[in-house]
């Protein structure tokens, strides 16, 4: 469970990325997300400021939820866990903890997050019997629960998953940059290995947090290659080999062309009726899909796209999977935007190469 959370020589997170940087960060998660967000030492020290998101009133919600009081339950100091994990008060609300790593073996840091409603809003007359069963004011913790952010089962599964991988793809960078820094006079050869490879990773934990998120068949994430000026997939999902290897698109062509110049993300089914995008569906089995710009910064030019599909005609796209995509989206460019400040260009493998 907790197997390296205390190694011996294990850096701390502040001092693999400066205290600023990460409050940045973290302020910017805890907004897209919609949900409270503390970063934590394996010994529940706060190492940032608590991050919360618009609408929710923060001393009202640490006051009336005792927010603190979940951590023992959440992360055991005897043996913090070393997967994502959760807690439900009886009151109802949901923490959740997702582990930093330097290493796989070296734990730096966990970000809790909640408290969150997961699952469905309770009934407002049902909440307030229940709750005051139980001792506690139902009539002014009411107003806060409503503040909260809703996620389903499968929205928050997806985010934890995401953000797992994103805050340790930022802290082992991070580290082995340190460590190539020690080793190798001039490292930047294999500074834009370290940030290819982290790179990939995000974006192949994008895919997979994407399509569990909306129950997709499959799907892909395409990547702009700027020396052959064409979009080619770069992580799939229920694709054969050689399609991966002979689709390629130039900038501008097929939905995933439109959807970068447009820069929104696309819901198309049977009752799409616009020529514009009509024209471009080439795949007539498919009963939806979702084609998203992926960018590093609103400003600046998608560099790939996400691509979601299902032929399933009861897990069809709705506006609320549009919804959810968009928060996994601002998510990983918030962390690929990272990697390419931190090594001072766009990522090696959206700016001079596929793979």
């Amino acid at each position: 469970m907790g197997g390296g959370t205390g190694d011996v020589g294990s850096p701390a997170l502040l001092e693999l990325i400066e205290l600023e940087r990460w409050q940045r960060l973290q302020d910017h998660f805890a907004s897209v997300l919609g949900v409270a967000i503390r970063t934590v030492s394996p010994t529940h020290q706060l190492l940032a400021n608590p991050s919360w998101p618009n609408g929710v009133d923060a001393d009202r919600a640490i006051r009336l939820l005792g927010i603190g009081e979940e951590l023992e339950a959440l992360l055991p100091l005897a043996a913090p866990p070393h997967e994502p994990s959760s807690t439900t008060t009886p009151i109802g609300v949901t923490y959740a903890c997702v582990p930093i790593r330097a290493t796989w073996e070296r734990i730096v840091g966990y970000f809790v997050i909640g408290p969150v409603i997961v699952g469905s809003r309770e009934d407002e007359l049902e909440f307030k019997r229940r709750v005051a069963a139980t001792g506690v004011d139902a009539e002014q913790l009411w107003p806060l629960v409503l503040s909260l952010k809703l996620y389903t089962f499968a929205g928050i599964r997806s985010v934890l998953t995401l953000l797992e991988e994103v805050s340790t793809a930022l802290a082992q960078f991070a580290y082995q940059a340190r460590q190539l820094a020690a080793i190798l006079p001039t490292p930047e050869t294999a500074d834009q290995a370290v940030v290819s490879y982290h790179t990939d990773r995000v974006l192949q934990s994008l895919l997979e947090a994407a399509a569990l998120a909306t129950r997709a068949d499959g799907g892909s994430v395409m990547v702009f290659d700027a020396t052959k000026e064409r979009l080619r997939i770069h992580a799939a999902q229920g694709l054969s080999d050689d399609v991966i290897a002979r689709t390629s698109l130039r900038r501008g062509e097929g939905l995933a062309g439109w959807a970068t110049t447009q820069r929104g993300i696309l819901l198309l089914d049977s009752r799409t009726s616009d020529a514009r995008l009509t024209s471009r569906m080439a795949r007539r089995e498919l009963v939806s899909s979702l084609v998203a710009p992926i960018a590093l910064d609103p400003q600046e030019e998608p560099v790939g796209v996400l691509n979601l599909r299902t032929s399933d005609s009861k897990r069809r796209f709705t506006p609320e999977h549009v919804e959810l995509l968009r928060r996994l989206l601002d998510l990983a460019s918030a962390a690929l935007g990272h990697l390419r400040l931190a090594f001072g260009q766009a990522p090696a493998s959206t700016s001079t190469h596929s793979t």
